[in-house]
């Protein structure tokens, strides 16, 4: 993160960035509620994106446990493991 900068906008008011964010408003405590606002959003949406990988995730981890095809395969192939390496 970069230390954020302030402009004076030729209308009047300012405009205050960090990054690529950047919140305006008629008074500086405006334009960094506004900056804030912006930094909730962000990341806001990038706990959203971390919470539907965690969601991917459980969903996978449960088909592997919970499939019967992939069981069987589990133990298929830990039968001819077993056979292989002379245990049955």
């Amino acid at each position: 993160m970069t230390t954020p900068s302030i402009s004076l906008l030729a209308g009047g008011g300012f405009r205050v960035r960090q990054d690529d964010l950047e919140g305006v408003g008629a008074t500086l405590p405006d334009a960094l509620a506004a900056l804030s606002a912006a930094i909730t959003a962000r990341y806001d949406m990038e706990k959203g994106d971390e919470t539907a990988a965690a969601e991917d995730a459980r969903r996978q981890a449960d088909i592997l446990a919970n499939d019967r095809f992939i069981r069987g395969g589990q133990l298929q192939h830990s039968v001819l493991t077993a056979m292989a390496i002379g245990l049955i």
